[in-house]
């Protein structure tokens, strides 16, 4: 059914179910697994030193990505770190490696436009192909 997923990871401790469904699903499926993490980039308004530390910011995304992938038994060719905007830059790289699926966590909240997020929304809406959410449900102390 599914060939290439995609799983789109914010690389926090929430994310572990996700990562787990999702090398689950591609083993399910004879699948590829892809993972990809969007780096917020920095809006600099003539400060000096922002784009060091947009710099160091990728660094630790390619080093935590690269934990994941060692995890999930995902090659550094199939791991992708992207500078912008996390709605867009999902969307754009599942069409690059034409993903037939993205897998996206989403955070489990009160209100309906919290439970999806605003990324996971805008991913659903705009992607050419289909999008599974897991939920985040937060644990009580």
């Amino acid at each position: 059914m599914y060939k290439h997923l995609l799983l789109a990871t914010d690389l926090s401790d929430e994310n572990r179910d996700t990562l787990k469904k999702a090398r689950k699903m591609a083993d399910l499926y004879g699948a590829k697994l892809s993972i990809m993490h969007a780096v917020e980039p920095i809006v600099n308004y003539g400060y000096v030193g922002l784009s060091d530390i947009e710099e160091q910011m990728v660094e630790e995304a390619k080093q935590s990505l690269k934990k994941i992938g060692e995890e999930l038994n995902v090659t550094p060719d199939d791991q992708w770190i992207a500078v912008g905007s996390a709605k867009a830059e999902i969307v754009a790289i599942a069409n690059e490696i034409g993903a037939d699926l993205i897998i996206i966590g989403s955070h489990s909240e009160h209100s309906f436009t919290d439970l999806l997020g605003s990324t996971t929304n805008c991913v659903l809406h705009h992607a050419h192909c289909d999008v599974i959410t897991v939920r985040h449900w937060k644990k009580d102390a």
